[in-house]
């Protein structure tokens, strides 16, 4: 699955997720629902580093909700 993922689509989860869950190595994970064209709803799991004045996205993709609904639903 391409990730197509552009700044807009990043900035809306880090903005609003419904879920951030801890990470490996201090980082964060925000993630969202969102449709995506072709292959219904979707999550976009953003992994990010907070630091005192900012977010730094070091990952961001498409997954699917299955995957990670244990996560999702907390």
């Amino acid at each position: 699955m391409m990730r197509e993922l552009d700044d807009s689509l990043i900035s809306m989860v880090l903005s609003g997720p419904d879920s951030v869950m801890p990470g490996r190595r201090g980082r964060r994970i925000a993630q969202k629902e969102h449709v995506k064209e072709g292959f219904g709803k979707l999550l976009i799991r953003v992994v990010y580093e907070q630091t005192d004045q900012e977010k730094v996205v070091v990952s961001a993709y498409w997954a699917r909700p299955e995957r990670y609904r244990r996560h999702h639903e907390e």
